[in-house]
């Protein structure tokens, strides 16, 4: 009893957060998760990835800082959720390494990709930790998080027109992102709702998320 006692009213797990909060939480990670599998499984089959390059470079680096070195006491939902997309990123990088290049309209040879890849990744990790470390994130990484998100809610379109060709694009994921990241911030108005900057960040999310839902839509 008081390990089941425990697992609701400590901060570590699910304590920290009411239960509507934490359901909130849950179905983003669910709804992120669904997308990420979309993500990892397509280009199997269509040999291009959607994730836009730049972003997929801070992605990767952003879950693996805050799943495993960043110390905050997020509480279970959002640590194990940081742990899981990580793990689920790692085969989307993957393709970002083998197909991402057909995103870049410029000539670029391999190693050139590469080494832009391995920049990226670098760069955003130095700017994701030392952004926690200067005190401009909060305890969730919502600030950084989002910052990322909005990057990815306003390359997704751009990337979507340019390719011309809605096959490569998975439904799927246009419509799990705008609806996992509603959840999420959902639970920052009532969690943090004097935190301005991320909430603006989530309604500018949201809005360029539906968006690239209808512009998809409208494309077939």
């Amino acid at each position: 009893m008081d390990f089941w006692q425990s697992i609701w009213t400590d901060p570590e797990y699910l304590g920290r957060y009411t239960p509507l909060e934490n359901l909130l939480l849950f179905l983003g990670v669910a709804f992120w998760a669904y997308m990420y599998l979309e993500l990892a499984i397509a280009p199997f089959k269509t040999h291009f990835v959607e994730m836009p390059v730049f972003i997929a470079c801070g992605n990767i680096i952003w879950e693996f800082l805050w799943g495993f070195v960043i110390s905050e006491p997020m509480g279970a939902v959002l640590l194990w959720g940081y742990r899981l997309a990580f793990l689920l990123d790692i085969v989307i990088f993957s393709h970002v390494i083998r197909y991402g290049k057909k995103q870049i309209s410029i000539p670029m040879s391999d190693t050139a990709y590469r080494f832009l890849l391995a920049f990226l990744v670098v760069s955003w990790g130095v700017l994701i930790y030392t952004f926690h470390a200067g005190g401009y994130d909060l305890f969730t990484g919502s600030n950084s998080a989002y910052i990322l998100n909005l990057f990815i809610s306003g390359l997704y379109p751009l990337l979507f027109f340019k390719m011309q060709n809605p096959s490569l694009f998975s439904y799927p994921v246009s419509w799990a992102k705008l609806v996992g990241n509603g959840f999420f911030t959902i639970f920052l108005f009532l969690y943090f709702p004097k935190e301005y900057f991320v909430l603006t960040l989530g309604v500018l999310c949201f809005i360029a998320d539906s968006y690239y839902l209808i512009g998809f839509k409208r494309s077939h």
